[in-house]
């Protein structure tokens, strides 16, 4: 007998009889159930797995209505950031016996449609989401008419009250604007000006109040809009070297704008932390391997993933409890490309 035709004959019955329970409790073990004592959920699994059982997940998820699948909907794994993210989230996921199916939409409207419509069909429990750029609140209205609990990372939906998790952007970004003015820096660019992205908006809100607030006058030249991305980061970088009078200092929108700033700076013979001041944020694990190590923010995205976790299987437990919100504030990572470390020497 080959092991599929075993896999086929072997039945909820079989498992009982060979390890002496009932078949209740061989379902109940079956479905990852708390209410059986652990030893005997150990003896039952073992007994299945030695016979060869196959448990048929997609039946019972048919007769339950929903499956044990989390939807995560991420705009752009090119930014590590989102890995990282990502991680944390499948990882806490995983304990509470979820599984996770990850789309990656590109920043495209269309392949986010299309994609929360293929997990609404495949009965996804839940979803995890950082919307694409400019996605409209419509999104939010039809997944409360398809009955899919979901929270938004990074990007909050303007104007409606939904279940989410991110950073406080407009405190961090004033906290690398900062740290660069009492280096002793006037002269501060930002690298990552994007007027369709809120989130664009709000952090250079924070660097320019900060430097009002120091009684700087902001440069709009030195407001560099660009892509959020590597080659984004390089070229913003480029264009101010390009200019007659030069920054001193530069806060980069994210991390990956700034490891290609960096990229940039090398291009050019010079070097952050002793040329040009550099600080990034969103303390990616790859941000403390850039050359020279990059000054960051902090915003522990392994973290983030596993709160946004946790705040799903909270409104799964919970669907009529109200609105959830978590804002973590970023820490200041100082390393060599700030120069701080160079002028206490």
């Amino acid at each position: 007998m080959n092991t599929r035709q075993s896999e086929e004959k072997v039945t909820i019955t079989d498992i009982a009889k060979a390890s002496g329970v009932s078949k209740s409790t061989v379902s109940l073990v079956l479905n990852n159930s708390p209410l059986v004592r652990p030893a005997t959920a150990e003896k039952v699994r073992a007994t299945a797995e030695q016979l060869g059982y196959v448990y048929n997940r997609s039946a019972a998820n048919l007769r339950q209505g929903v499956s044990n699948v989390i939807g995560m909907v991420v705009n752009d794994l090119s930014n590590s950031f989102f890995v990282e993210l990502l991680i944390g989230a499948e990882r806490k996921m995983l304990e509470s016996s979820y599984i996770t199916l990850l789309a990656h939409t590109a920043e495209d409207q269309n392949v986010q449609r299309q994609v929360l419509a293929s997990m609404r069909e495949h009965k996804a429990a839940g979803i995890i989401i950082c919307p694409s750029f400019e996605t409209p609140a419509e999104l939010v209205t039809s997944l409360r008419q398809w009955g899919l609990p979901f929270v938004t990372v990074m990007r909050a939906f303007e104007g409606e009250e939904t279940d989410f998790v991110g950073a406080d952007n407009y405190v961090g970004i004033q906290m690398a604007t900062q740290h660069l003015i009492d280096l002793g820096h006037k002269d501060i660019a930002f690298i990552g000006r994007n007027s369709t992205y809120a989130v664009s908006m709000e952090r250079l809100r924070g660097y320019s109040d900060c430097l009002e607030k120091n009684g700087i006058t902001p440069n709009t030249d030195w407001m560099i809009e660009t892509a959020i991305s590597l080659a984004g980061g390089k070229d913003g970088m480029s264009r101010l070297l390009d200019q007659t009078h030069r920054p001193t200092g530069v806060v980069c929108y994210n991390d990956l704008i700034a490891t290609g700033a960096l990229s940039e700076l090398g291009n050019r013979g010079l070097k952050a932390g002793e040329d040009m001041a550099i600080v990034g944020s969103d303390g990616v694990a790859g941000s403390a391997y850039c050359s020279p190590p990059l000054t960051t923010l902090a915003l522990e995205p392994e973290h983030l993933g596993e709160v946004a976790s946790e705040m799903l299987l909270a409104r799964l437990k919970n669907p009529d409890a109200p609105p959830m919100k978590y804002l973590l504030k970023p820490k200041l990572i100082v390393r060599d490309t700030c120069g701080a470390k160079r002028a206490n020497r």
